[in-house]
């Protein structure tokens, strides 16, 4: 027996889908470039930003992913899930100011 696909359930996945993809290629093709110029010797300016842009974006893709979930849930009103993934992006958001508070 399968179950009817639910259209909410759908959309949500396809959103958090499209950041994950996003966020992944962009910073592969931020790493691989900033790579590719150091090994080649050009532009060690560009070089030395697109590393750490690769990097930024790397990590800032689950935040993205929390914050689409946080939106989508909203547009279902699905108030729970907003209260409890807003707990979530909180969190994350505490960590990393309590990353960047401890290094300083």
């Amino acid at each position: 027996m399968t179950e009817a696909p639910d259209p909410l359930t759908d959309g949500l996945e396809r959103a958090i889908g499209r950041v994950l993809r996003i966020g992944t290629v962009t910073s592969s093709i931020c790493l691989a470039l900033g790579l590719a110029l150091t090994l080649a010797g050009y532009d060690e300016g560009l070089a030395r930003l697109l590393a750490p842009a690769g990097m930024v974006i790397l990590l800032a893709t689950p935040a993205a992913r929390v914050i689409v979930s946080i939106a989508e849930y909203v547009r279902e009103r699905d108030w729970l899930f907003v209260a409890l993934t807003l707990i979530v992006l909180l969190t994350l958001g505490g960590s990393v100011v309590a990353a960047f508070w401890g290094t300083h």
